[in-house]
Formats: structure tokens, sequence, C-alpha cells
């Protein structure tokens, strides 16, 4: 009885077994293959795009000046202040002129002086025997003399010539026994100290002709004086800086102000030694600076002719034009110097980017399957990437892939290719 027992409870076993395994294969009979999911496609594709090197760079004025004194004395007169204009040779401050002017009329008194030693009219006759016209400078042809003509040199030309013809008589007398050798002697020594003399009046004359330049030397630089009292400006510009007052007494090579040239400006860019060799004049540069929405343009208009031994950086510069007074120098820039206008380049769709920890890739169709593939990109311009490596062209890249993973299914639903190249970044 007891084996009975065993063998129906192993009946019930087997078919309990049976039943709870019936419907996993049934429903393995009933499931289908798996539906593809629609996505877009785009493919990767060389489109023109220029070949930029991104740089920065500050601007910097096109000159700058810092006015100082040539003359000391105290400050009558400043004309300008923080952001003043000036044109060029407006005044910027005046020295007091009192003691420059005296300095002028001693020197032109000496002049005179000097003048009349040799004969010569006054200044302002030479001036009008010259045609120059009042109030004119008069010139220095004024000064010339022939030194045979003037007195000193008559008067001792007059003695020569007397001593000549006494010794000429004298020599004629002698030969005939009628004078003696002592008035001979006598005679002699006369002429020669006749002749001495005149060389001695010409030398003399050449020293008053010297004395002459001298004074009209000393009067220039009086009047230069007097005219360094105004200080004026070397070019248009803007005061960056003043740094005196008026009533402030100055000494020679003090500064008074800081005057910059703000129109053009210069945009100085440094370029990696690495990417030197790229960079040439009149290349097209985009300029972004913050605060204007508006990108600027220019071209590379300096190179240096080194590297700096320090950053190891080339110094580029290019200009700015800055009519309104816009621009300032300091002002930190970013630029873009385009040195292949040209180029083309792999790239495809922003949104088909997927960028998860560090590591940028896209889902591409091979074989109406998914597939994961990194790559390394490298500029954005509008709604395009460019892709540096991972990609040949006419792949086909996933739009806006979501959650989608390498190996699920996918059906294509294309869109139009890119036509036109990207525009620049603004």
């Amino acid at each position: 009885m007891k084996q009975a027992w065993i063998v129906v409870a192993l009946a019930s076993l087997v078919v309990g077994c049976s039943r709870s395994g019936t419907p996993a294969p049934v429903a393995a009979r009933d499931a289908g293959p798996q539906t593809p999911r629609e996505v877009r496609l785009a493919p990767a594709e060389e489109i023109g795009w220029e070949r930029s090197l991104r740089v920065t760079g500050e601007l910097v004025e096109h000159e700058a000046a810092t006015l100082s004194t040539k003359v000391a004395g105290r400050v009558a007169e400043l004309s300008v202040d923080l952001g003043t204009r000036v044109k060029r040779g407006e005044p910027i401050a005046t020295i007091e002129a009192r003691d420059y002017e005296l300095r002028v009329q001693q020197a032109e008194a000496a002049l005179a002086a000097a003048r009349a030693l040799l004969g010569l009219a006054s200044d302002a006759s030479a001036a009008h025997a010259d045609g120059a016209g009042a109030g004119a400078e008069p010139a220095d042809r004024g000064d010339r003399v022939d030194p045979e003509l003037t007195a000193v040199v008559r008067k001792a030309r007059a003695e020569f010539d007397d001593a000549q013809r006494e010794n000429r008589r004298l020599v004629e007398l002698q030969k005939s026994g009628v004078s003696a050798q002592a008035e001979l002697d006598a005679s002699s020594a006369r002429l020669a100290a006749a002749e001495s003399g005149l060389q001695d009046a010409r030398e003399l004359v050449q020293n008053r002709v010297a004395l002459v330049a001298q004074r009209r030397a000393e009067l220039a630089l009086a009047r230069q004086q007097l005219a360094d009292t105004r200080i004026v400006a070397p070019f248009d510009g803007v005061v960056a800086a003043r740094s005196v007052g008026t009533g402030d007494y100055l000494v020679v090579g003090a500064e008074v102000a800081r005057l910059v040239r703000d129109d053009p400006l210069r945009l100085r860019l440094s370029v990696r030694e690495v990417d030197a060799p790229e960079i040439a004049i009149g290349q097209l540069v985009r300029i972004a600076l913050d605060g204007f929405a508006t990108p600027f343009e220019g071209r590379v208009a300096r190179l240096s002719p080194t590297l700096d031994p320090r950053t190891r950086m080339l110094t580029a510069e290019c200009e700015l034009q800055n009519p309104e007074g816009r621009l300032r120098p300091g002002s930190f820039a970013r630029a873009e110097i385009v040195v292949e206008p040209s180029a083309r380049t792999l790239s495809i769709p922003l949104e088909a980017l997927v960028t998860f920890a560090g590591i940028d890739k896209v889902i591409v169709m091979d074989g109406g399957v998914a597939k994961e593939t990194r790559i390394v990109v490298g500029r954005r311009r509008d709604d395009r990437i460019e892709v540096l490596s991972g990609l040949a062209p006419g792949a086909q890249v996933v739009l806006a892939p979501g959650g989608l993973q390498t190996g699920a299914p996918i059906s294509a639903a294309r869109v139009p290719p890119a036509t036109q190249p990207p525009s620049p970044t603004k």
C-alpha cells in the first residue's frame, strides 16, 4: 500500500510541473519582431567653412604722449581737463611768459650791438631792405658781409698801401744813392707792421661775424623758450590724465598731462608660437568685445618680428576705427583671425551631438540599427558643429537621439542636407 502512495505522488508532481511551464513556450511563439523606432537622419558632409584661429587681446591707444614742460615757470592757464578732446595745435597749458619775453628783448639788443660792430643796419632795417616787410623774421643773409668793405679792414688796407708805396720809393732812391740804408730799413719794418695789421683787421672782422651768429642763435633760443611757454597738443586726441593745476610752479620736464589718440585704436593680439607661421598681414579679423552685441572687423596691420621671450607668443596688431569714441583702450577682446577663407571641413547638425561625462558621441544608422560612435569635435557655428575625427563623410547620424541605445532597430526619416555654409558667429 505504501508503494502505491509514492507512485501517485510522483505522478501528481510531474503533471504540476508540466502545467506550470506551459505559458512560456506559448508566449514565445506569440511574440513578433521588435518595431523599429522612426528617427530623423542627416549626413555628415563636407561644407565650406573658413579656418580661423581664436586668440585674445586688448585694445590700446594708437599713440600716447606725456606732455611735459620744456621751460620752468608757473602755470598761468590750464585749458583742458580729464576727457577733454583736443585737435592738433590746440593749447593744453600756458606758463607765465614775462621772464622769457625779457630774455628775447635782451637777446635782440645783444644782436644789434654785434651787428653794429660790423657796421650793419638793425634787424628791422635789414628786413625792410630785403623786402621782407614789417614783422618778418630777419634773414641770415642780412649778416653776410665782405670783410674788405668793413671800416677796420679799409683802414688797415690804407695803412698797408701807404707803407708799401713809401717802401717802393725808398728802394728806388736807394738804387740812385740818394736815400740812406737806415731809412729803407725803417720803411720795410713799417710795411711789415702794416701787413700784419691788415691781417689782424681781417681776423677781427671774422670774429665779429661769428659773434653776430652767436647772438642770433641766442635770440633764436630765447624766442624758442618763449614759444615753449605754450604747451600744445601734438596730435588729435583726448586727455587721459591731468597732472597739474593753475598756479603750480613747474621745473623743466615736469609732467602736465597725458594725451592719447583713440581713433583709430590698436587691437593687440597674442598668437601662440605654433600658430605664428599662419598669420600674415591683411588677414581678416573678427572681434568680439564685452558690452557690444555686434562684432567688429579689422585686418592684420602689423606683426612683431620676434616672439616674446617670456610667453613665446607673437604679437599681431590690427586697427579699429573709433570715430565716436565708444571703444576704450584697455578693453579685453576675443578675436578670430581668418587664416584660410576657402577651407572645407566635415560637419554635422548640432542636434546630433550627445555629450556625457565629457565624451562627445553620435548615434549612426548602421544596417538598420543604431550604433554609438565617439567623435572629436571642433568649432561650432550656428546650428552645425565641426567633426575632427570619428566619422567618415556620408555617415548617417541620428538627430535628437534621446535615449536611443546601440543595437536598437531604427527607420530613417531623412531631412534635407545643408547646402549653404554657416554664417559667422555673432
